[in-house]
């Protein structure tokens, strides 16, 4: 187009623009900066990602050595989705994702020729889906050269429409706090000092904050009240108080350390729940203006585990690189109350009864010393939180 057809478009635009009423002008420039606007962020979000994966990249390049092995939680959407997709690039990377929809997870991960990446179905609402996926793990992270080692738990609902599960129990709860529970203390118990060390993170929220969660509100859940409201922010303040009482005993007696992270508040699937479906859609922009992006979650979320600090401390709460808490000793004053909370979780998944499965594989001393304070505190108090299983579906029986 010549310098006249562009000045002549322009003067006809001029003109039309002058010819609308004051509301139709209205219309216009608020479209226009509606669009400019949209643009602006999706650049600013571009970049942010692109940073957030290269920084994401390197941690990932220097801790992976010869034959690095991950286990993620929940691998379809979101921040899972995207810290598999990048850990998936990596040449030395050997990848077992857990999902409960494995035919959707197998879109996003097909088989190839290498077969470095597996999908398994894994239902964290059902405490025996997590044990069966807990002997792959074990033989996953068993295999292979030395290298990185790494599970993250990363699943989680917030303001799901189930309540209870076939096990008596909430269901924000359960996938929330019990099944990373229960998946990680029966894979820590069952590895030994000479497989090298084992990096577990777990993906917790600053949601906790607002967390009341108490004596009171752990016998509101056992009498099964409906405590939707605030079972996502106390489901994660359990996570870290199981962190702060149980990282030590984990690090010293089977070489797992374990520490928190929050991803922050990432644009994800995570808060479809918290809005009416129709609005959804319309609520990107906003997103896109205050929360972080899937890429900068991942990142935030698992960088503490990909870092050399990780197997240098225990108990630590992260966001990215930089340290938010030392759980042990930041939540001292709440010993007391984690250490019955453990206790009720060990009992709620009947995590002595699945010990014994694995009698062959660990020795009773061992057995006893990974429980630590699982068996030795908060018995009398915990039973009381224990919802009652007097006849549990034979399929949720281990002997």
């Amino acid at each position: 187009m010549s310098q006249q057809d562009q000045g002549l478009t322009a003067s006809a635009l001029a003109a039309s623009f002058a010819g609308l009423t004051f509301l139709g002008k209205v219309c216009v420039v608020a479209g226009a900066s509606a669009v400019g606007g949209c643009c602006y962020l999706s650049i600013r979000q571009m970049a942010r990602t692109l940073v957030a994966r290269q920084r994401l990249r390197q941690l990932l390049e220097e801790a992976a050595g010869e034959d690095a092995r991950i286990v993620i939680t929940g691998a379809t959407s979101g921040i899972g989705l995207e810290l598999a997709r990048q850990c998936q690039r990596h040449p030395a990377v050997s990848l077992l994702l857990g999902c409960r929809d494995v035919k959707k997870a197998s879109k996003f991960f097909p088989e190839d020729d290498t077969g470095k990446t597996r999908v398994v179905h894994l239902e964290l609402l059902d405490l025996d889906s997590v044990q069966a996926f807990t002997d792959e793990v074990h033989d996953f992270l068993g295999s292979g050269e030395p290298g990185l080692r790494l599970l993250v738990n990363n699943a989680g609902v917030m303001r799901p429409k189930s309540g209870l599960t076939a096990w008596r129990l909430d269901s924000t709860w359960q996938t929330n706090f019990l099944a990373p529970y229960l998946l990680t203390e029966l894979v820590a118990a069952r590895r030994n000092k000479h497989q090298g060390e084992l990096r577990v993170v777990q993906v917790s929220s600053r949601l906790e904050k607002r967390s009341l969660l108490s004596e009171e509100s752990m016998e509101r859940i056992q009498k099964q009240e409906n405590l939707q409201e605030s079972a996502y922010s106390d489901s994660k303040r359990a996570v870290m108080l199981w962190t702060s009482v149980r990282a030590q005993n984990l690090a010293f007696k089977s070489s797992t350390w374990v520490h928190c992270s929050t991803p922050g508040m990432v644009d994800s699937d995570l808060g479809r729940n918290s809005v009416h479906p129709l609005l959804w859609p319309f609520t990107k922009p906003l997103r896109m203006l205050l929360l972080r992006s899937a890429a900068e979650g991942a990142y935030a979320a698992a960088a503490c585990g990909l870092q050399p600090k990780a197997t240098e401390s225990f108990g630590r709460y992260w966001d990215g690189e930089k340290q938010l808490e030392d759980l042990p000793l930041e939540r001292m004053g709440d010993k007391q109350f984690a250490n019955k909370l453990v206790k009720w979780a060990s009992q709620a998944t009947m995590l002595d009864q699945r010990f014994t499965g694995y009698d062959d594989d660990m020795p009773l001393l061992k057995r006893f010393a990974c429980l630590g304070s699982v068996v030795l505190e908060g018995t009398a108090y915990a039973s009381a939180w224990v919802p009652e299983l007097t006849n549990p579906p034979l399929e949720n029986m281990v002997s």
